[in-house]
């Protein structure tokens, strides 16, 4: 049942159960294999989508087809709230899957009548877009304010602070989100673990002196 996975979110813990009740009524869960493209940039936003298990990716591409990594999704997550509460109502980004996942969704139509009909379901969304906010201002100003020696270090922290469980990131991955080619990312990494900054094992990269990483992210 759909209150069950609403129940287990911490998104939704602060929500009334009258809410969470609502909430069940008018959305409905989805299962997507690894690989699958949910939302398309620049199409309608017809749905609502929170994470449930799995791990999904929001990015933007040039004409060129140069990749920028916006953000990674962990379950519970929302992944295109934004788009919904825009008046295009256009998604702002592709969401791809990276691996087998279950949202929650939740059709426009009944996303705009839980908007209106319960506070603090309106709460909730404030909360999460002003942490979209934080992030997204952080992202940008990273990009244009220090060089890609820091940028990888802020994110290789970052990065050290999510689940174990979290889908390693491959090196063009890692040049997309902090603006670069994968040949500086490679050369940076190999720099960082010559200076025993880090370790990489088995795909993932292990912190071993964090002090000196977070020194170099604000050089």
């Amino acid at each position: 049942m759909e209150t069950d996975h609403i129940n287990q979110l911490p998104i939704f813990a602060g929500l009334a159960q009258e809410t969470r009740l609502e909430l069940a009524r008018r959305s409905y869960i989805r299962e997507l294999p690894a690989g699958h493209t949910l939302l398309l940039e620049g199409m309608p936003a017809e749905s609502a989508y929170v994470l449930v298990s799995g791990e999904a990716r929001a990015f933007r591409m040039n004409r060129e087809g140069r990749v920028q990594i916006l953000a990674r999704f962990k379950p519970g997550d929302p992944i295109n709230i934004i788009s919904l509460l825009n008046s295009d109502k256009l998604n702002r980004a592709t969401i791809e899957a990276l691996s087998p996942m279950t949202v929650l969704v939740i059709r426009s139509t009944d996303f705009e009548a839980l908007i209106t009909r319960y506070p603090d379901f309106s709460k909730m969304l404030l909360h999460h877009l002003a942490d979209r906010l934080a992030k997204i201002t952080d992202l940008a100003a990273g990009l244009s304010l220090f060089a890609v020696r820091a940028r990888l270090a802020r994110f290789l922290i970052e990065l050290a602070d999510l689940s174990p469980s979290s889908t390693g990131w491959t090196q063009d991955e890692i040049a997309a989100h902090v603006g670069t080619v994968r040949d500086v990312v490679g050369r940076l990494l190999r720099d960082f673990e010559a200076g025993g900054l880090i370790q990489r094992q088995r795909g993932q990269i292990i912190l071993l002196d964090r002090e000196k990483l977070i020194q170099a992210a604000r050089e």
